[in-house]
């Protein structure tokens, strides 16, 4: 069946104008987005860039070869990118604006990059985790806080946007890009969010708590919020997260697999959508909901010290450089547990002591559709 792939060669020649930015051109702008453009953007004509342009010289600086951006980031990214590019739909879009951040202390892995399509519309999309070790760190920050720097930096890149453009607004981002176009969303002026036509989050792991879904920000963007989660998902299910999403096909059988946009389903314009998630996503959902349970908040501080720690500890920044210097990255990063205070580890061991039982739970209760009645994950929390 097709993918986003075939729907650009299908749809590629069609304006915007003709046929508005909708969740398949989501698709593929956000993982065409994990192609690597930094280097190659500082060094352009800021005040004339396509995306044309800004792809095919990040293609050709690679060799002009489709290689995987990373160790879990495919080829299909670069693939993406070039037929993003070579179309006249996405390929004549101007860069009007391009952020990235990147630190260890504290971590921060944030991109986003805004484009002016030939209808008017500013469309902006935020990057998920890419290679980078930091990346990752930061996907525990995730779980560990309210906010982080990332946030913040989301909502900033927003409002700058919409101050510089008049018109619609288009937000999109896969996994962690996902959870900041939301986040960014929520928090914004109000004269922004009126603007915000669609909100694309593709996959993206929840909040801290489920208090964010229960503001008025969040009802008001609901009829241009399209929350969309493969049939088997994982990432989409994690944390605390809202039961507003549409679930499309994969190509691919389980869970984690199923992450990849490659593997997403199309028919013409638009997503093949399911009824509902399938027996493995029903699993990994109900058991992420017993993982956030089993953990205390305040255990919390020292699964981000701890983290900080391990990372530290590979002395590694990418995922491409811990794999070739396997042995060296995991020695120090097991040093750095073993150094680790014994009461920090022991609140962390603690944690995920219920665990063994959780799995079992979640699989039956996925099998029987029943739930006990103390879950309650549509309550919203008072905001700690």
């Amino acid at each position: 069946m097709a993918n986003s792939s075939d729907y650009l060669r299908n749809y590629g020649g069609v304006s915007f104008t003709e046929l508005p930015f909708n969740a398949v051109d989501s698709f593929a702008l956000c993982q065409s987005f994990y192609l690597p453009v930094e280097k190659v953007y500082k060094n352009l004509n800021k005040d004339d860039v396509t995306l044309r342009e800004l792809y095919m010289k990040s293609f050709e600086l690679r060799g002009s070869r489709h290689k995987a951006v990373g160790v879990i980031l495919s080829r299909q990214i670069s693939i993406r990118a070039v037929e993003l590019a070579r179309s006249a739909r996405f390929g004549s879009a101007k860069v009007t604006d391009f952020s990235e951040v990147f630190a260890t202390q504290p971590a921060i892995q944030f991109c986003a990059m805004t484009l002016a399509l030939d209808d008017g519309t500013t469309a902006i999309v935020f990057r998920g985790t890419d290679d980078s070790i930091i990346g990752w760190k930061e996907d525990v920050d995730l779980l560990v806080k309210k906010s982080m720097p990332s946030h913040q930096l989301a909502l900033d890149y927003l409002e700058k946007a919409a101050a510089n453009s008049t018109g619609d607004i288009v937000l999109c981002g896969h996994s962690k890009g996902g959870n900041l176009a939301l986040w960014a969303a929520l928090q914004s002026k109000d004269a922004t969010r009126a603007r915000i036509k669609g909100l694309y989050n593709l996959e993206g792991p929840g909040f801290y708590n489920y208090h964010l879904y229960h503001t008025p920000a969040y009802k008001e963007l609901l009829d241009r919020y399209y929350h969309i989660i493969p049939h088997g998902a994982f990432i989409g299910v994690m944390l605390a997260h809202d039961d507003d999403y549409e679930v499309v096909k994969s190509s691919f059988p389980s869970g984690p697999f199923q992450h990849d946009l490659t593997s997403w389903m199309v028919e013409e314009d638009h997503p093949v959508y399911m009824p509902g998630l399938n027996l493995v996503g029903r699993f990994n959902d109900l058991l992420m909901k017993k993982v956030m349970d089993l953990i205390p908040v305040e255990h919390y501080g020292s699964i981000e010290k701890v983290a900080d720690a391990i990372v530290k500890g590979a002395g590694q920044l990418y995922l491409t450089g811990f794999t070739k210097n396997l042995r060296s990255s995991i020695k120090g990063a097991v040093d750095a547990w073993n150094s680790t205070d014994a009461e920090m580890k022991n609140e962390i061991m603690g944690s995920f002591k219920g665990l063994g039982a959780a799995v079992p739970g979640a699989l039956k209760e996925a099998i029987t559709g029943e739930q006990p009645a103390a879950e309650t994950p549509a309550e919203a929390p008072a905001e700690a």
